[in-house]
């Protein structure tokens, strides 16, 4: 698997958590998977854990599904979901979450990747004509939905877990505003946060922070 230069560097925040492991493979939850791009580099960095995956669009999870099985992840469970609906729990996913593969692995997580929708303005260098579609309002729209999204998936991290929250935007209120808001609002504590500016490495931007519960 070949990934940009800076999502690359995300999988530095990862190793707070391989250092605290003492044995057992550690729950996951990728929970805006994509086409599983984090959850590989995770399960390079982190060896065997037991991971869901999900993701509100069913065809990148069949993409998903097939980059899996190339890098010979088998433990894992997918499902359809919306984060930004309120559910309880991850051990009754989602009431509208259809599952697509093996039984869950349930939670509470030791981990727990949110690769946030967000504007994409970190990639703009490689489609600058996203600049022509895009207007300021709609990152006060990501704004909302991200904090939707992580006030949805945090009950489901344990005591002593950890929420990896990346974005591929260069806004402050996407990213800063964001962390801003887990540690005000939601008592998460900031291990280390960065922006990792990619345009000297022709790669995209993006941020990443790591938070403990």
């Amino acid at each position: 698997v070949v990934q940009d230069w800076s999502s690359q560097l995300t999988g530095e925040f990862l190793f707070a958590l391989r250092a605290q492991r003492k044995g057992g493979k550690p729950r996951v939850w990728d929970a805006c998977s994509g086409s599983g791009g984090k959850s590989i580099m995770a399960h390079d960095i982190l060896g065997e854990m037991d991971l869901d995956v999900s993701d509100l669009r069913p065809a990148i999870l069949n993409n998903l599904k097939k980059r899996f099985a190339i890098a010979g992840i088998r433990n894992y469970h997918s499902f359809i979901a919306d984060l930004s609906i309120n559910s309880s729990r991850m051990s009754e996913p989602f009431h509208h979450a259809k599952p697509v593969a093996s039984k869950s692995n349930g939670g509470p997580y030791d981990l727990v990747i949110i690769d946030a929708p967000c504007s994409g303005s970190g990639t703009w260098a490689r489609t600058p004509e996203q600049l022509s579609f895009f207007g300021e309002e709609q990152i006060h729209s990501y704004h909302s939905l991200q904090k939707k999204i992580v006030s949805n998936v945090i009950p489901n991290i344990k005591k002593g877990g950890f929420l990896l929250y990346i974005t591929c935007s260069v806004y402050k209120k996407e990213n800063e505003s964001i962390v801003d808001f887990l540690m005000q609002e939601c008592s998460l504590h900031l291990q280390r946060s960065e922006l990792i500016s990619g345009y000297r490495k022709k790669a995209d931007t993006m941020f990443a922070a790591i938070f403990s519960i």
